[in-house]
């Protein structure tokens, strides 16, 4: 990868990054995650310790028989989990303790599963475990009844039963929050230390919740700000994007020109419904959660008599969704686009605000006196 692209990337984590800055957001989900993370693999630690047979006592055992079987299961841990179709030795051994005989096939926790039978005697016969033959064992010093051949500690559990990989999840957990924390962190460094408040989410409904207008203030500043710095070493395309995505991102610092706040939308040419909106972003937001295929969106209480946008959703063209926008004042058209929704979202963002500043900027172009 070029450094170019390296330095797109890091200034994309960088915008994402902003998002979350000036608010408790990447605090919490930090601590949140690692408190799943240490839970989770507390958990499977403290399984794998508990199954440790490291610290058992030796003791003199003898070798009844010696085999081979095609399959094994655990009957312990999380899951009775069996294996088929393979090649895994099999013992059975006594041990005496104060005078009573024990009897057992469990010699080893979790067996190895060989490439065949051949293989599993000779891996039997290298420990020295022969039909006869008297070995030390290890006996549980909390239970006369229990005994091993072959110890294994936590470490060798986890690796042999697998469950090493279920804390694989746990671990990266974290990584993602971890990444926004320290991207946020950074992100706010660009506006003075005596200025980095943090702010917590209001919430709006039951399952709702949005940035306080106090920390998007200071999100849009400090992207200004990060902007104005990297201005000299981006070219004019990545100017352009980057700057298109602040735009977009600074929508809910700032409300709608005129301070509307209501618009009346028609859907596929039938049904009336009104959105109430409290930024330019939510306004935004709720025009992107529109299902209908086709609507128009009135800039004006005239509605169909004045300034309006159409959408239409243009479906698939080279893998990737269009949608045109047109700007209609009554039937006449004032321009129109297709937007590449994949690829230039932040567009449709631009037009809506464009032709918000038009009809902000009209003087009753209806009246002729």
């Amino acid at each position: 990868m070029s450094d170019d692209s390296d330095n797109d990337l890091a200034d994309l984590h960088l915008m994402v990054g902003s998002q979350i800055a000036f608010t408790n957001v990447p605090r919490n989900m930090l601590i949140v995650s690692l408190l799943i993370s240490i839970i989770g693999i507390s958990m499977i630690s403290t399984w794998a310790l508990s199954e440790s047979n490291s610290d058992w006592e030796p003791v003199e055992a003898q070798i009844l028989d010696t085999g081979v079987t095609d399959y094994w299961c655990s009957g312990e841990g999380f899951f009775d989990e069996c294996e088929y179709d393979g090649h895994f030795p099999t013992v059975e051994f006594s041990w005496e303790i104060d005078g009573e005989n024990f009897q057992s096939d469990d010699y080893i926790r979790y067996p190895p599963n060989l490439s065949s039978d051949s293989k599993a005697e000779q891996w039997l016969e290298e420990r020295g475990i022969i039909t006869g033959a008297i070995v030390t064992g290890y006996v549980n010093p909390n239970d006369n009844s229990e005994a091993v051949l072959l110890k294994q500690n936590w470490f060798d559990i986890l690796l042999k039963s697998g469950y090493i990989f279920c804390g694989l999840p746990f671990l990266l957990c974290s990584i993602l929050p971890i990444f926004l924390f320290v991207t946020a962190r950074r992100f706010e460094s660009f506006l003075p230390k005596e200025r980095r408040k943090r702010y917590k989410l209001q919430r709006v409904s039951h399952n709702s919740w949005i940035t306080p207008i106090e920390a998007t203030e200071l999100q849009a500043e400090a992207r200004s700000a990060w902007l104005k710095k990297k201005q000299g070493s981006l070219s004019e395309e990545q100017w352009e994007e980057l700057s298109s995505m602040a735009e977009y991102m600074d929508a809910d610092s700032k409300d709608i020109e005129g301070g509307k706040n209501q618009f009346t939308l028609l859907l596929d040419g039938k049904k009336e419904i009104e959105i109430k909106v409290h930024s330019q972003g939510d306004l935004f937001q709720k025009i992107s959660n529109i299902e209908s295929d086709s609507f128009i969106m009135y800039l004006e209480d005239s509605k169909s008599k004045g300034r309006q946008l159409e959408f239409n959703f243009l479906g698939d063209r080279g893998g990737d969704d269009y949608l045109q926008i047109r700007e209609l004042i009554v039937d006449e058209e004032i321009r129109s686009e297709d937007v590449n929704v994949e690829k230039n979202f932040q567009r449709i963002f631009s037009f809506i605000k464009e032709a918000l500043d038009n009809a902000n900027n009209d003087e009753d172009w209806w009246d002729e006196s």
